[in-house]
């Protein structure tokens, strides 16, 4: 229950006030300030209300002794005089919160005191706010020193990964020159006496050689697109000469699956302004994965078509393969991913159904994003994939620093 103390040397005026403010406060009274320090000591009072005129010491003097003691109480004085300077004075200084005259309203006391109870009040949930906002800063400074350790020990793996697929990739390359030279010189002095098995092996050697040189020239190209002096060689082209980039390169794997590709382009894309050997990588990578997930005889779709709005176009890749499973599709961007059931897992260039070492889409993500685009993917299992590429009809300049300026959903 609220708790009011009252201090006053006239004892009528005690019980006058604890008369008034019984029912509702829990009212305590004294008559020397001596009483009035000890009825603290053992209590829990919000409200003192004090005579200014007592014994020895002044109303005021006890209430800013108050103020030190027990700065959480509301403090009232009680005056008789007809000059209030020192009242003001103190009320300034903050020794006093308000004061009354003698005598007074009853009706006006009551709506005072309430007013006391109602500041304590009002001042103990501010603190409490106070205090849990002060709680709930120092937890998000917790939280943000360990997001922030956390991104450092992120930072530091992918430095140590790029720095491993460097050294990995350099690595390759070195043995793979030496087995290309010596396959080279093999098959030259095997051509005057040819025998089938060696002439066999040979080919098989050739075969395994660049398919190391595939995958480690697939590493590089990834890892240059997080290089900080990577650029855009952006030119107006004709889409029709983008696609016979594109066509050329998948042709003959096309042939060998009795698949078909078919290229359309509307009218007002005509023309576009990409970086035409990055773009021709992307398109590639597209077809190829479609070509791979697709049976033998069916058709794989690409369409150059408007935009919902005229700032930006887009490139639709459509197969009706296999698709891809709900699990998968989360993570068909992230480098080195190509499937989570790893025993299905066998590489191939166009075979059916064979799964690379997962760098195609993530390069080609990152050059769309690179000219302000984004790429989606929609597909099922067994209905087949939809990668849909948007791209600004005006590209700018890279910058390799800036962030990508809107985030979109890479699957759905």
């Amino acid at each position: 229950m609220q708790t009011f103390l009252v201090v006053d040397d006239e004892p009528d005026i005690l019980e006058s006030i604890e008369r008034l403010f019984r029912n509702e406060y829990r009212v305590l009274t004294a008559c020397t300030l001596d009483e009035a320090r000890n009825l603290l000591a053992k209590n829990e009072i919000h409200v003192v209300m004090t005579d200014q005129r007592m014994p020895r010491q002044s109303g005021i003097e006890f209430l800013a002794d108050l103020r030190v003691t027990h700065p959480d109480i509301v403090r009232v004085l009680l005056t008789g005089y007809s000059s209030v300077e020192n009242v003001v004075e103190a009320i300034n200084e903050g020794h006093v919160y308000r004061y009354i005259a003698k005598p007074w309203n009853p009706s006006e006391l009551k709506l005072f005191v309430a007013q006391a109870f109602e500041y304590y009040a009002a001042r103990k949930e501010r603190e409490t706010l106070v205090e849990q906002l002060r709680q709930a800063n120092a937890r998000l400074a917790e939280q943000n020193e360990q997001l922030s350790a956390a991104n450092r020990e992120l930072l530091l793996h992918d430095r140590i990964k790029n720095v491993f697929m460097e050294v990995v990739s350099h690595e390759l390359n070195t043995p793979i020159a030496v087995i290309l030279g010596y396959e080279f010189l093999l098959r030259r002095e095997l051509m005057s006496t040819p025998n089938v098995i060696i002439s066999k092996a040979i080919t098989g050697i050739e075969a395994s050689a660049n398919r190391l040189k595939r995958i480690s020239d697939r590493i590089f190209k990834m890892l240059s697109t997080e290089a900080t002096n990577i650029t855009l060689d952006l030119e107006k082209i004709r889409s029709t000469e983008l696609i016979e980039m594109v066509r050329k390169q998948v042709a003959p794997f096309i042939e060998k699956r009795g698949q078909e590709v078919v290229f359309e382009v509307a009218p007002s894309l005509e023309e576009v302004k990409v970086d035409s050997e990055k773009m021709t990588d992307v398109l590639v990578n597209l077809v190829m994965n479609a070509i791979k997930f697709s049976r033998d005889g069916q058709a794989i779709s690409v369409k150059f078509t408007p935009a919902s709005d005229a700032a930006h176009f887009q490139i639709v890749v459509k197969d009706h393969g296999i698709g891809i499973s709900e699990e998968d599709i989360t993570q068909v961007f992230a480098p080195f991913f190509s499937t989570f059931q790893s025993q299905y897992h066998s590489s191939g260039e166009f075979e059916f159904g064979k799964r690379g070492i997962g760098l195609g889409l993530s390069v080609s993500k990152r050059f769309v994003e690179m000219h302000g685009g984004f790429i989606t993917v929609k597909s099922s299992p067994d209905h087949g994939a939809e990668f849909r590429i948007t791209l600004p009809r005006s590209p700018q300049a890279y910058d390799s620093a800036r962030p990508i300026a809107e985030a979109h959903p890479q699957a759905s």
